[in-house]
């Protein structure tokens, strides 16, 4: 793994783990603000040192981006996943974080699990916008 992508995954996973400690937390609460910073500190290492050429594109550009790709399994039975190459980093990096127990084929991930992650980061980047509001407003 080269060191951007090292970067990149530690800071994923950084995200992931702050993420879902977030979200088990009401908007207003004192042990939140130390996680709150620390995603700032992420944020302002994704805006000084972007990796990947689709840090900036929404999920909604995200999902019109990544095809979903029919694939045969080896005993005929047909599945619909997204082939790695298609996912474009960061986003990459971040489903991977968020897929780590998953189960997948070689090729790719369930769309399932894709469309799950899309529909999740919405939901998180919403809980995390009302900590952010609530803090703005304390």
């Amino acid at each position: 793994m080269g060191t951007d992508l090292k970067t990149l995954w530690l800071r994923e996973n950084q995200r992931r783990r702050l993420l879902s400690t977030l979200e088990r937390l009401r908007p207003g609460t004192e042990e939140a603000k130390p996680l709150l910073a620390e995603l700032r500190n992420i944020e302002q290492q994704d805006l000084e040192n972007p990796i990947g050429n689709a840090y900036s594109i929404s999920i909604d550009e995200l999902r019109e981006r990544v095809p979903e790709t029919p694939f045969q399994g080896s005993d005929g039975h047909l599945f619909v996943i997204v082939l790695d190459q298609h996912i474009p980093q960061p986003w990459h990096a971040r489903f991977e974080a968020s897929s780590a127990l998953s189960s997948r084929l070689p090729e790719g991930s369930y769309v399932s699990d894709w469309r799950r992650f899309l529909r999740g980061w919405v939901r998180e980047m919403e809980h995390l916008k009302a900590h952010q509001e609530w803090r703005l407003n304390d």
